[in-house]
């Protein structure tokens, strides 16, 4: 189950939601620009070197530092950062990380970009890598620390600068992609295959996107399962769409994208990107096992397989622009004929194109839309980047809506009290099991055998008063995992002791061989009880009434409730929801605890209308001549939940993006 996997990985998702655009962080790293040589991307001179520096604070004060090396530390998306920094007498000499907890992927441009931006332009007021925002913000503090060190006000060097750059420059392309995730990387890659011009745009400062924090992508006929020997399972695939979207779907985009799914892993395996098949259920969702196997994993994670597939676009002549937001679409006659685009630095971009796929990923970081299509009560998502940009651009453009109303909720969250606790990771191992779930009212609302399938659970805690609710426990279920650890109350990765899996989700591994061992370990959840309760993310109670009461519910339906699920443990019978008797819980030994958890939101999918081609249509089923949307950009695979399968988004991202990729290159052929 994701709740076991690695502290740095619930960090990472946890705190994601907050805060960053994609997976933050990135390993150890240093990044060493002597002052004497750093110079910027456009060849001008960089920083001036010693005796040259002339950064000023206010406009006129001469900043000096105590020549020497320090180091410095602040905290990071999942710990301290540490780095080291040089000074002459006049001048930042070099910036390198020297240790980091962050999790691998993408946030490594962090350790790389913001020392070089440091000593390049001797400021602290540099922008933050896009994609990597917390690690950005801990390498500058930390670096704030040394300058203290070095006898200097850090101050200074935080007073914004003028920005270089401006102007307009002019491009023409016969495919351009908006988004560089995971559908706009394969959309880009299809194109370039199919030998078109093709220019990919990402605002981010690296490949980011939920497509670098995914585990894999639903399959099936892909040369992985033929060389197991496996059925096809295209039905069965077909049969979920439908029945999760009570038939809502568009049964001939669902169709076309499952007859394209096997060939399109062969293709990204190909061109790079590594995947592994793996058993139904081992990303921690037992409901699963015995499914079809139609999953594939990412062997080196997303962020590995996405840069992987940039490089092959580059390779086959594609050009990639990070740094660069698509504004708007040209429009001419009602066909889509270029794209708007501004960089960091200011300059626009107008690009003239044949034909454009957007793939930004969604709305979910955008909190009006989110609002307005989903509610108050629904978090941001897990993408700061995606803040409908495509889903916008396609609308004014006469696409029509749809899907608006899909949010991929997932899993669970601890509330922004346990976010911020040392020990957060135990906020989802405690919610992985399924104890008795009440919502803010002391209600009991679900079997809480949910948690077993992610989406699912999700989708039961969104829908509850806040999107919140409360697992509670008792005293003799914290010692009973101190015993005898978590397998004691439900055996998730048993199934596996012979026959170990593992790929990596979030970046980080998921392996069948290490999660035995935690669930098999004794526990003590002592030391995140204690700091739970001094953050408020947990109450105790010596009675029922007292930990209702506490947790800001109604003391007497927790007090009910609670003696109802008691008392129907002890008959072995849950005669509300069902539950499998043999994770009630007789709660019969004080004092008793409450977890607060919520939902959680991965991404939004859907907002376009597309057909069984990918193409963007209006409300006459009519196409926008030129115009592709893909991944979470697109209406219509789903109705108002995520399928109840695992690798479901995924594989429409890269699917779609495919698809998109090659009619959008085929539609541009026939443009003179």
């Amino acid at each position: 189950m994701k709740a076991f996997r690695s502290a740095l990985c619930v960090l990472l998702c946890v705190l994601m939601i907050v805060s960053i655009a994609g997976c933050e962080g990135g390993k150890a790293g240093e990044q060493v620009i002597p002052a004497a040589s750093a110079q910027q991307k456009d060849g001008t001179a960089a920083a001036k070197t010693d005796g040259e520096a002339d950064q000023t604070a206010k406009g006129n004060a001469v900043l000096t530092y105590k020549p020497g090396t320090y180091t410095g530390s602040a905290k990071g998306h999942n710990g301290l950062v540490t780095v080291e920094t040089v000074f002459s007498e006049t001048a930042i000499v070099s910036v390198k990380v020297t240790e980091s907890s962050e999790t691998a992927g993408v946030g490594d441009a962090a350790n790389e970009k913001i020392p070089q931006r440091i000593v390049e332009n001797q400021s602290l007021a540099v922008d933050a890598v896009s994609g990597a925002s917390l690690a950005s913000k801990a390498i500058i503090e930390a670096v704030q620390d040394c300058v203290k060190q070095a006898g200097a006000d850090p101050a200074v060097l935080l007073v914004k600068q003028e920005k270089k750059g401006g102007g307009v420059q002019n491009m023409a392309y016969d495919v351009v992609v908006v988004g560089a995730g995971a559908s706009g990387t394969a959309a880009a890659l299809a194109a370039a295959d199919a030998g078109s011009s093709v220019l990919l745009l990402e605002k981010t400062s690296v490949p980011a996107g939920a497509g670098t924090m995914a585990g894999g992508m639903f399959t099936t006929g892909s040369k992985l399962q033929q060389a197991a020997n496996l059925p096809d399972c295209s039905q069965w695939l077909y049969d979920q769409y439908m029945e999760t979207s009570n038939y809502k779907a568009n049964s001939r985009l669902v169709r076309e994208v499952i007859s394209k799914s096997g060939s399109t892993v062969d293709w990204l395996m190909e061109n790079g990107a590594k995947f592994t098949l793996i058993d139904p259920g081992v990303g921690g969702q037992p409901v699963h096992k015995g499914d079809p196997k139609a999953f594939v994993g990412y062997v080196d994670g997303g962020s590995a397989a996405i840069g992987a597939l940039h490089k092959s676009i580059e390779k086959k002549g594609g050009k990639i622009l990070f740094d660069t937001k698509g504004e708007s679409l040209i429009i001419d006659k009602g066909a889509v004929i270029g794209v708007n685009a501004t960089q960091t630095d200011g300059t626009k971009l107008v690009i003239s194109a044949k034909s454009v796929v957007l793939a930004t990923g969604g709305y979910a970081a955008n909190a009006e839309m989110m609002k307005q299509y989903l509610g108050d009560k629904a978090p941001l998502g897990s993408i700061a980047s995606a803040t409908g940009d495509g889903i916008n651009m396609a609308w004014k453009a006469g696409a029509a809506e749809l899907g608006t109303d899909v949010g991929q909720f997932f899993f669970l969250n601890g509330t922004e009290k346990g976010q911020a606790m040392k020990h957060a990771s135990d906020i989802w191992t405690v919610g992985s099991y399924p104890f008795l779930w009440v919502n803010n009212n002391g209600e009991r609302f679900t079997n809480e055998e949910v948690i077993f399938e992610y989406a699912a659970a999700g989708n039961a805690l969104y829908e509850q008063p806040g999107g919140a609710a409360w697992s509670v426990f008792d005293q003799g279920t914290v010692d009973q995992i101190k015993q005898k650890g978590f397998v004691s109350i439900a055996d998730i990765y048993g199934t596996w002791k012979n026959d170990p899996q593992a790929f990596k989700e979030f970046n980080e591994p998921v392996n069948t061989v290490a999660l035995n061992k935690f669930q098999e370990t004794p526990y003590d959840l002592t030391p995140f009880l204690e700091e739970g309760i001094a953050a408020g993310a947990v109450v105790k109670g010596e009675t029922f009434g007292e930990l209702g009461e506490k947790a800001g519910m109604s003391k007497t339906v927790f007090e009910s409730t609670a003696k109802r699920y008691a008392q129907m443990a002890n008959a072995g019978k849950d005669s509300d929801f069902y539950k499998d008797p043999k994770y009630l819980s007789k709660l019969d030994k004080g004092p008793y605890y409450a977890v607060n958890i919520m939902t959680r939101t991965l991404t939004t999918l859907g907002g376009v209308k597309v057909n069984q081609n990918i193409q963007a249509v209006d409300n006459n089923e009519k196409v926008i001549p030129g115009l592709w949307v893909a991944g979470s950009d697109a209406g219509g695979m789903y109705s108002s939940s995520y399928v109840m399968f695992e690798g479901g988004t995924l594989g429409f991202a890269y699917i779609s993006g495919r698809m998109a990729g090659e009619n959008a290159a085929r539609y541009a052929a026939t443009v003179q």
